[in-house]
């Protein structure tokens, strides 16, 4: 299988994924008069629309600059590739439970929103990780797009860093669910900082 195959495929899931985080939106009931006050009270979605939106989208772009410079596919990789992306799609029902949550304000809920939310985003960043490091380690990469010391190798120290995050607002969210919850925020923040930083 051709490089370009998988990015084309990846990058539909992406495209569709992104398309279904917008479906949690539904109009709200509202007395005449009211509409605003309604919309507002729709404010857990949105906070969870965007702070998904954001990370789906730094996850497409790491995604799309790795495969971009994928000259050789091997099976492996391609396992590595349909986890990560399985893992991905799962970010939909995350962002819902977390909408939820927050609408109810109810504090066991939005801890294990925010819990189930931390579970998922540290098993896509493994998974980057295992994908890095695959890669570091066999001849899947253009020589002619390699940094000078191996983009593979070089990228790979991002994800442990917001394992780490995740991690800490998994364990946070048991002693203050908000606490836990900016946590969360900073670990998908740091992805769009890491990408920044990408391209020094």
């Amino acid at each position: 299988m051709k490089a370009n195959r998988i990015q084309s495929f990846s990058d539909g899931v992406f495209a569709i994924l992104i398309t279904l985080l917008v479906l949690e939106f539904k109009l709200p009931e509202y007395q005449q008069g009211g509409l605003a006050g309604s919309v507002l009270a729709q404010w857990p979605t949105m906070f969870a629309y965007v702070a998904t939106y954001a990370y789906v989208g730094v996850l497409w772009l790491f995604h799309h600059d790795l495969f971009d410079r994928v000259t050789r596919v091997t099976p492996r990789l391609n396992v590595l590739n349909l986890g990560s992306l399985f893992l991905t799609t799962l970010l939909s029902y995350s962002m819902s439970l977390l909408a939820r949550s927050l609408a109810s304000l109810d504090v066991a809920d939005v801890r294990f929103a925010v819990c189930a939310y931390d579970a998922l985003a540290l098993s896509i960043s493994l998974s980057y990780l295992l994908i890095y490091r695959y890669l570091s380690e066999t001849s899947c990469l253009s020589a002619a797009r390699e940094a000078p010391d191996g983009y593979a190798d070089r990228m790979r120290r991002y994800p442990p860093a917001s394992i780490a995050l995740y991690a800490v607002s998994f364990a946070a969210a048991f002693a203050n669910v908000y606490v836990g919850l900016a946590f969360l925020v900073a670990g998908i923040a740091y992805h769009g900082y890491a990408y920044w930083r990408s391209a020094d």
